[in-house]
């Protein structure tokens, strides 16, 4: 009897198991189907569900990535995770000027929150900064930008995503057309876009009545100029299909930030419109550069267009790196030269006295020759102003995603090696208390004078250290002969005090019109 017993209990005992175990597995295969459902049709569950869902994958991720104080106490603050985006969709992009002042105010200096399921360490001070990027070319930037599956076929391979080794090589081979002394020599080519551009806003844009819409009428000028630097002179038919090929990648930028089931590879797999839009602008970017490369061939050019192909069929990079690399270049920082540029007009019209104060610097100047050298000069009241509209809009709330090779110590919180940081650029360039007590007025003068080592770990703006963003020269080129031009020639002014940014594009623009009048010559 007490040997059936003992089999009847071992059974019994191999049941129970057998239940748990099948009770864990249904509860994980539901979980995984509610998870897909909100990943395919977000919005389609009910809060409940979903708040359930975000709670356990929450405790999850904290458990998995834990971030303790150096006594082990504490742990590092963190935005609750949200599946299944985190906070890296809209949160960080499209409202990250909000969320910079409410997760400061809700986590402090230091806090996580989760791009996906990848934690990201806020950065908001110059003494962190200075902790983490000390050795900032050792630096890896994060997979995908950490914004999943899509993101890397539309931009994992590009420059300014991929870490050491293979940056150094696609860096030396794309960054040609943008070196300093690249900048210089073409000053006058971009004093001849920028002359081509009002001349005909004039005749048929806003600009004939006076006005000018900062984003809208001068959207296309910084994209022309980069275009030239990579292409050269291009015939009417390649700059429409060019044209053409912005709106359609515009709408990969918002797939992108939209998230969902697009972060998963597995995603590839599914009839989305998504996917069949990508698979279309792919198709479409590889066609216009292979024929660019073949029409400057052909016409005996020396764009950088061949030598970057040439590296290509030399298998120093790869058609991903250089497409990829392109793309980033032209069409995905069109916003963001858009943006770099957009505010400089506002912040001139609103404060008339620094308006006056660069007509003045360039009306002084003796001749052509003199001019020429102050547009390529980084020390003029014209540059301090770009410095100051720059800081007080940065392009982004929030930097590129990027390692540190060793663990870092911030705030008494361990911080391990190959975790990502992010800076706060609005809490850095604007809150920080180095730039009181006028932080939030447009005062060039901070910087008029100052060296740029003097405001190191003070102002993001291009990054640091050699991956620096390698357009900064172009870019400021491109801004002082735009603006200088701008206020040789017009007056400008508000017609309204309500300052509005468009709120559907992840780099913040102004949405408004200015009064832009020739002045008399």
């Amino acid at each position: 009897m007490g040997r059936k017993r003992e089999i009847r209990t071992h059974i019994a005992n191999v049941d129970i198991i057998h239940i748990k175990t099948w009770m864990l597995i249904s509860s994980y295969v539901i979980c995984l189907g509610v998870a897909l459902v909100e990943a395919i049709l977000p919005g389609l569950l009910p809060q409940p569900v979903l708040d359930i869902l975000s709670a356990v994958l929450n405790k999850f991720l904290l458990w998995q990535y834990p971030i303790k104080s150096v006594n082990g106490s504490n742990t590092l603050p963190a935005c609750p995770c949200r599946w299944p985006n985190g906070q890296g969709d809209g949160a960080k992009f499209l409202d990250g000027i909000q969320n910079s002042v409410e997760w400061s105010k809700s986590y402090g200096p230091l806090y996580r929150i989760w791009s996906g399921m990848s934690p990201e360490i806020v950065l908001t001070r110059p003494e962190q900064l200075q902790i983490v990027f000390y050795d900032s070319d050792k630096h890896r930037k994060a997979i995908n930008n950490d914004s999943g599956y899509f993101m890397g076929q539309l931009l994992g391979q590009c420059v300014g995503l991929i870490s050491p080794p293979q940056w150094q090589g696609v860096r030396a081979i794309t960054e040609v057309p943008f070196r300093h002394q690249t900048s210089i020599a073409n000053t006058g080519v971009i004093e001849e876009f920028v002359r081509d551009c009002f001349n005909k806003l004039e005749l048929e844009g806003d600009l004939s009545r006076g006005m000018l819409h900062p984003t809208q009428d001068l959207k296309m000028l910084p994209f022309w100029m980069v275009c030239y630097f990579l292409y050269g002179r291009l015939p009417v038919q390649m700059t429409e299909a060019l044209k053409n090929l912005t709106e359609c990648r515009e709408e990969q930028m918002r797939d992108v930030i939209k998230g969902g089931i697009s972060r998963f590879s597995f995603s590839r797999l599914l009839p989305t419109a998504a996917n069949r839009r990508l698979r279309e602008f792919k198709d479409r970017w590889l066609l216009f550069n292979r024929t660019a490369e073949e029409y400057a061939r052909s016409h005996g050019s020396n764009s950088p267009i061949v030598d970057m192909f040439d590296a290509v069929h030399r298998g120093t990079i790869s058609d991903d790196q250089l497409l990829q690399t392109l793309d980033e270049t032209l069409l995905a920082n069109l916003d963001v030269t858009t943006g770099g540029l957009a505010w400089n007009p506002v912040f001139l019209a609103v404060y008339p006295k620094c308006q006056q104060k660069s007509r003045q610097e360039i009306q002084n100047l003796p001749d052509q020759a003199a001019l020429h050298k102050y547009l390529q000069s980084p020390s003029t009241y014209l540059q301090a102003c770009i410095l100051e509209s720059s800081r007080l809009r940065p392009l982004a709330a929030f930097s590129v995603p990027q390692s540190a090779p060793t663990p870092r110590v911030l705030d008494g919180y361990i911080i391990p090696a190959s975790i990502n940081f992010i800076v706060d650029a609005y809490a850095l360039n604007v809150r920080n208390s180095y730039w009181a007590p006028d932080n939030e007025t447009f005062r060039p003068d901070r910087f008029w004078g100052r060296k740029n080592m003097e405001l190191r770990y003070l102002f993001w703006r291009f990054g640091f250290g050699p991956r620096q963003c390698m357009g900064k020269y172009v870019a400021d080129s491109i801004l002082r002969v735009t603006l200088a031009y701008l206020v040789q020639n017009f007056q400008l002014s508000l017609t309204t005090d309500d300052w509005v940014r468009d709120k559907q594009t992840w780099i913040t623009h102004p949405d408004f019109l200015l009064r832009c009048e020739r002045l008399k010559q």
